[in-house]
């Protein structure tokens, strides 16, 4: 049987200050999730590397995840997604991608733009979002940028490991 450990932490912290008076504000977020399927809860997660060509795309297809680990090889099915976590690991300037866009080349709406160097997360542990094959289970990433762009990309959710 196969379980999952889940935690992460997010934390912006500022202040301001007009010489007199300062302010600090900061934003918490912190989680540990159980193994199973009940709210706030996972029981799979897949992390992959992606490098999408200038002016090409990516499909990443949340039913059938390619996978190996612990000695198996197979793939992971998800029917809810719980958290999306995308860093953009390249440097060069100008380097980009449009994560979540309609369709593999039409760049008219997308989810998030990702620059050089920065990330993309969305988390959602109590409810999720349920995963229905031909509706919402591709997700596409296109990178109209001039150069080669390489991406991290993790998801967690309910679903099931399934071995070749």
């Amino acid at each position: 049987m196969n379980t999952i450990s889940v935690s992460g932490n997010a934390r912006l912290t500022y202040s301001v200050s007009d010489g007199i008076v300062s302010e600090s504000q900061e934003i918490l977020s912190t989680r540990s999730i159980a193994n199973g399927t009940d709210s706030g809860q996972a029981n799979v997660a897949w992390r992959g590397q992606i490098t999408i060509s200038a002016g090409q795309a990516a499909s990443i297809d949340l039913r059938n995840l390619a996978d190996s680990a612990l000695g198996y090889t197979g793939k992971i099915v998800i029917s809810t997604l719980r958290e999306v976590f995308v860093v953009n690991k390249t440097t060069t300037a100008g380097a980009y991608v449009l994560w979540g866009v309609i369709g593999p080349y039409d760049t008219t709406a997308y989810a998030s733009r990702i620059n050089r160097g920065g990330e993309y997360r969305v988390a959602d542990y109590l409810d999720g979002v349920t995963i229905t094959n031909g509706v919402n289970s591709v997700i596409y990433c296109a990178n109209p940028s001039g150069v080669s762009v390489t991406i991290d990309v993790g998801f967690v959710g309910i679903g099931t490991y399934v071995d070749n």
